[in-house]
Formats: structure tokens, C-alpha cells, sequence
């Protein structure tokens, strides 16, 4: 993942350099041994690898990914525990509309955000899928609709589509949303 990064990095670099800037360091092992632990899953490497990397971003400016936030191991765990309180209290007895592969629970504790636009929308590592989906899977999760989307089948996979959407000019850095988002939205 450290090629495809590098070629986000560039892509930042000649496109919106503050988000560069907004990268966090890599995750640390303690970070990532705390973040499995709290989540009690083992993670795809390909993720592991990326928050290597970096780990997630600051949040000081521009969501990088599609209008969302690029999650830190510390606010995986945050939207973690939001969405297992709100299971608790308010969402076990909804169901999604789910695409086949995905479970029709309206949240699952598999699966794992790793984006959000501050209004419990994510992208998520779905880590249990049912009998016809891949484990890993990158599925949608919005907080008030009821779909959930197969994305992508696994996140380097995900990762690497959405460096094409970049290079090819279909996302790009808005001033005005203050995000990269795709050119059909400006």
C-alpha cells in the first residue's frame, strides 16, 4: 500500500497541499494493538498497512476521502462506541435494505468505519458478511437510509479505485465544500 499512497500523496501535493499537511504520523503498535483490542477483530492488512502509513488525519481541514474523514485508530474507536451505544439504545429492532452480500442489520459491531462526514455516514470494513459476500468487503453505512452498498471488495481494492477517480479528474478539491468531491457536485 505504500505505492498507492505515494500516489495519493502526490495527488495532494499538486491538488489540495493542505491535506497533505493535515495527514496524521504513522500508527503505532501500541495504537494499532488498541484499536484491535477495542474493537476485538482482527483487521485486513491492506488497512493496517495504510494506517502505517499515516493514521488517518488531523481534521483540521478538508475531508480527504469523498466528503469524509480520513479516521484516526482513535476516532475508529470513537464512531466504534457511538454506533454500539446507539445499537443498545436505539437501533435493535431496525433493519437495512442490503446489497446481497451484506447482512440486513441496520449496524453491525463487524463492521469497522474508517471514513465520516460528522453525521454518522461512514465507509466501512465489513469484517461479517453474509453467506455470498467477502469478508473485508467495503460496504456504505448511513446513519439515515437504509441501504448498504458493496463498494469495493476489499480496501486496497477500494483505495485504488478511488486513486483512479482522483487522476482521472472525476473527484477533485473543492474550495467551496471545503472537500474532494466528485466534479457532477460543483
Amino acid at each position: 500500500m505504500n505505492k498507492e499512497f505515494d500516489k495519493f500523496k502526490q495527488w495532494l501535493t499538486h491538488n489540495y497541499s493542505d491535506g497533505l499537511l493535515d495527514l496524521n504520523p504513522p500508527a503505532s503498535d501500541d495504537e494499532i494493538k488498541e484499536l484491535t483490542s477495542t474493537l476485538g477483530v482482527e483487521l485486513p492488512e491492506d488497512f493496517i498497512s495504510v494506517l502505517k502509513i499515516h493514521n488517518g488525519q488531523k481534521g483540521e481541514k478538508a475531508w480527504l476521502f469523498d466528503s469524509q474523514e480520513f479516521l484516526s485508530t482513535h476516532r475508529i474507536i470513537e464512531e466504534f462506541n457511538t454506533w454500539k451505544k446507539l445499537q443498545v439504545t436505539k437501533l435493535q429492532d431496525k433493519v437495512s435494505m442490503p446489497d446481497d452480500g451484506v447482512r440486513s442489520d441496520w449496524w453491525n459491531i463487524n463492521w469497522i468505519p474508517f471514513t465520516s462526514d460528522g453525521c454518522g455516514d461512514h465507509y466501512c470494513i465489513d469484517l461479517n458478511p453474509n453467506s455470498s459476500g467477502t469478508k473485508g468487503q467495503i460496504i456504505t453505512l448511513w446513519f439515515e437510509s437504509p441501504e448498504r452498498e458493496i463498494v469495493s471488495t476489499s480496501f486496497s481494492q477500494w483505495f485504488e479505485e478511488y486513486l483512479e477517480e482522483l487522476n482521472t479528474g472525476n473527484l477533485v478539491y473543492s474550495k467551496e465544500y471545503n472537500s474532494i468531491v466528485h466534479k457532477d457536485e460543483l
